[in-house]
C-alpha cells in the first residue's frame, strides 16, 4: 500500500480547487474584478507563494538546466490561466460542483489520449475497456446531475 500516502495528497490537493474557487469568486464579487482581473490575482499569489518556497526548498527559482527547455515548456502557466477563467465562466452558471466534475472529465479523457500517445514524453499507457468503462460511468453521472440540477429549476 505504498500508494496510499500518494492518494490522500491528491484528494487533498483535489480539495485545493473547490476551496480556491469559492475563495476567487467571493474576492470576484466583493472586488466588482472581472473574471480575468481575478485570475491574474490569483496567479499574483500564486507566483509569491512559489517564490517563497522555491527559496525555502530549492535555495531559488532557476533550476540548474533552465537552457534546456524547449519553447513550449513555458507555456503551463499560459494553459493554466485559461484553466482558471474557465472554470469561473462556468461555476456561476452551472455551480461549482458541476463545474468541477466536467473540469475533472475533461481532465481525464485527454490525460488518456495523452497517455496513449505518449506526447510530451510520457510514458505510454494504453487506453484499456476499464479506463473508457469508467470515464464513462463519470460521465453519466455528469449528465445525472446536471438533468437533475435543470429539473430542480
Amino acid at each position: 500500500m505504498k500508494i496510499i500516502p500518494y492518494v490522500v495528497i491528491s484528494l487533498l490537493g483535489g480539495a485545493i480547487v473547490p476551496l480556491q474557487l469559492a475563495i476567487v469568486n467571493a474576492f470576484r464579487e466583493n472586488t466588482q474584478a472581472s473574471q480575468i482581473q481575478s485570475t491574474f490575482y490569483l496567479y499574483l499569489g500564486g507566483a509569491v507563494a512559489s517564490l517563497i518556497l522555491s527559496y525555502l526548498i530549492s535555495g531559488g527559482i532557476k533550476p540548474p538546466f533552465a537552457s534546456h527547455a524547449s519553447w513550449w515548456m513555458w507555456t503551463s502557466g499560459l494553459l493554466g490561466s485559461f484553466y482558471i477563467l474557465f472554470m469561473f465562466i462556468a461555476a456561476p452558471k452551472i455551480g461549482s460542483a458541476n463545474t468541477l466534475l466536467w473540469v475533472f472529465l475533461g481532465q481525464m479523457y485527454f490525460a488518456m489520449i495523452l497517455s496513449q500517445t505518449g506526447l510530451f514524453g510520457l510514458e505510454v499507457r494504453p487506453i484499456n475497456p476499464f479506463k473508457i468503462g469508467g470515464l464513462l460511468l463519470v460521465t453519466l453521472g455528469g449528465l445525472i446531475m446536471i438533468y437533475g440540477e435543470a429539473k430542480g429549476r
